[in-house]
């Protein structure tokens, strides 16, 4: 079952057009198909055919990974759009809302903006998570992995698969 789950998060990796010069995959296109495959497991209150926004403050390369992977890609029947934040954006109408390391001393902002809100918030620093981010995705020796902070999921009204729940690792 787990490994099934895993198989469904890295299913996007399968559709990029992507050159591997080693055995290993590129850690930014992992972590790029994670966040985009993530909103398959979690459900939001609202129901709605506007467009699927995922909002994005990180480096250039990582936000350009993501619109590669999201192009064409459809979650619940929706389009998927992805939103690039500048520097001095904070406001995040989006669906999800991911904080890169880089950019990790803009989240206490862009989590205040999300609170309250069904956004799905995802970094990658444990700060991140104790300031009211939902997901957490870290590098655990050669892998990648995800904590869920099950409390914050449930104040902004998103139910969290619990096959996804059975992934993560357990929170600091």
């Amino acid at each position: 079952m787990r490994s099934r789950v895993v198989g469904l998060l890295l299913a996007g990796l399968v559709a990029v057009n992507h050159s591997v010069h080693t055995a290993q995959l590129d850690e930014s296109l992992v972590k790029g198909a994670m966040l985009v495959n993530l909103g398959l497991f979690v459900e939001w209150p609202e129901h709605s055919s506007e467009p699927f926004v995922m909002a994005v403050a990180a480096d250039e390369a990582f936000v350009d990974t993501v619109i590669r992977l999201v192009r064409g890609r459809r979650l619940n029947g929706r389009e998927v759009q992805v939103r690039r934040l500048s520097g001095s954006e904070s406001d995040c109408a989006c669906h999800v809302l991911f904080v890169g390391l880089l950019e990790d001393g803009r989240s206490a902002r862009l989590l205040q903006s999300a609170r309250g809100k069904p956004v799905l918030t995802i970094g990658e620093t444990t700060s991140f998570l104790r300031g009211g981010g939902v997901v957490r995705i870290f590098r655990d020796d050669d892998r990648l992995r995800l904590q869920i902070n099950t409390k914050a999921a449930d104040s902004s009204g998103l139910k969290i698969s619990s096959r996804l729940l059975q992934l993560a690792v357990p929170t600091p």
